[in-house]
């Protein structure tokens, strides 16, 4: 019955051994993870902060309603104080506009613009209202550090809709 203790006694502070060298060696990874993640966070944010980008629609998610693939160009551009949008609309109108398409489109200045960074959370959140013919549409964009956001749009004249999707730099064409 010995001869099995002192086996095991070696055996087993080896194996503690293993674990810490283990863990110290996950920190690493964690703290290599957040510093590529402040970097990611620091170019979108300054993107951002530049306001010459362009939002590409990836998918739609309609209030209460199934998330839609989006299959054609969809997009929100952002150019020096002056927002364009040009996107797709599901779900309830309150009030219709007659001679309209039924999608959302803006362009202009915005009002009350407001952009809030968020280094905790790596996100960058812009928010304003703007208007369009007989509407006024309440903005709000949150980009991750990964250049990943949601723009939700909410009016008075329809139920509330978000557009998931990648930011870009915006290039002249």
């Amino acid at each position: 019955m010995k001869p099995y203790y002192l086996y095991l006694i070696p055996l087993t502070i080896l194996l503690s051994g293993c674990g810490v060298t283990s863990s110290q060696s996950g920190s690493d990874r964690k703290a290599e993870k957040n510093a590529k993640q402040a970097e990611a966070y620091a170019k979108t944010s300054t993107l951002i902060e530049g306001g010459n980008y362009i939002f590409t629609v990836q998918s739609i998610n309609p209030s209460g309603g199934k998330t839609i693939r989006s299959t054609s160009l969809y997009t929100m551009k952002a150019s020096n104080g002056s927002f364009e949008a040009y996107l797709p609309y599901f779900g309830r109108a309150y009030q219709a506009n007659y001679g309209g398409n039924g999608g959302i489109e803006f362009k202009g200045e915005p009002e009350d613009l407001t952009v809030v960074q968020n280094a905790d959370k790596f996100s960058t959140t812009v928010t304003y209202q703007i208007s369009e013919s007989n509407e006024r549409f309440n903005i709000t964009f949150v980009v991750g550090a990964n250049g990943y956001g949601t723009l939700t749009v909410i009016s008075q004249n329809r139920q509330s809709i978000s557009y998931y999707g990648l930011v870009s730099e915006l290039t002249e064409e």
